[in-house]
């Protein structure tokens, strides 16, 4: 075992010496998604066909950089020719850098979070591709909490056990596709404050 020579450690004392006055820092946050800046970024797209391509895309979904179609105001749009046309990045890779007012897909869904909701409220009849192929135990609360995006609104004091199914249904996605969502999706409500406890959905989930 390798012995610690504490004589190459300072003091507690000599270490004080190398305080600053705390008034002249000013910290930088480094998170790029910023719903204020995307706010402009979508008014000046139109907010309510944005808002109908993310209630697309939440509920019937996509994959492999095609995104279909949706209907707006009886017109059939392209969502693919949509977003080039607008420059809404949708060619993403896994080093891609976004800057604050940089709309995506996922920008999109989790912007309209809300509206994705309320649409499978109103919609009694409606479920989301991720409820449809993938919830293992359906019931009507799922119904309207199992889409993506639900994540970034979803109550550490009274959804943990909407959460516990979201959780088990991406778990199942993941094992059909070979895919690790449900880790993202345990980040993003770690960050929300639920506890890593109440996200277990068995002995066997890790949460690193």
């Amino acid at each position: 075992m390798a012995n610690t020579n504490y004589e190459s450690f300072l003091s507690i004392d000599d270490l004080e010496s190398f305080k600053i006055d705390n008034e002249i820092v000013e910290l930088v946050q480094i998170e790029t998604y910023n719903e204020h800046i995307l706010k402009e970024s979508i008014l000046k797209i139109g907010k309510d066909i944005c808002c109908a391509i993310a209630i697309q895309l939440a509920i019937i979904g996509y994959g492999n950089k095609s995104f279909g179609k949706v209907k707006y105001n009886n017109e059939e749009i392209d969502i693919n020719d949509f977003f080039r046309k607008n420059k809404i990045r949708s060619d993403l890779t896994i080093n891609s850098k976004l800057k604050p007012n940089d709309l995506t897909p996922r920008r999109l869904i989790r912007f309209f979070r809300y509206s994705i909701k309320d649409y499978l409220e109103q919609e009694t009849n409606c479920q989301s591709y991720l409820f449809k192929k993938y919830c293992i135990n359906k019931d009507e609360l799922g119904r309207t909490t199992i889409y993506p995006g639900f994540e970034h609104l979803a109550d550490p004091i009274i959804n943990t056990n909407n959460v516990k199914k979201l959780i088990e249904t991406y778990d199942y996605l993941d094992t059909r596709l070979g895919t690790h969502i449900k880790e993202r999706i345990i980040r993003v409500l770690i960050a929300r404050g639920f506890s890593k406890n109440s996200l277990l959905i068995n002995n066997d989930v890790n949460l690193v």
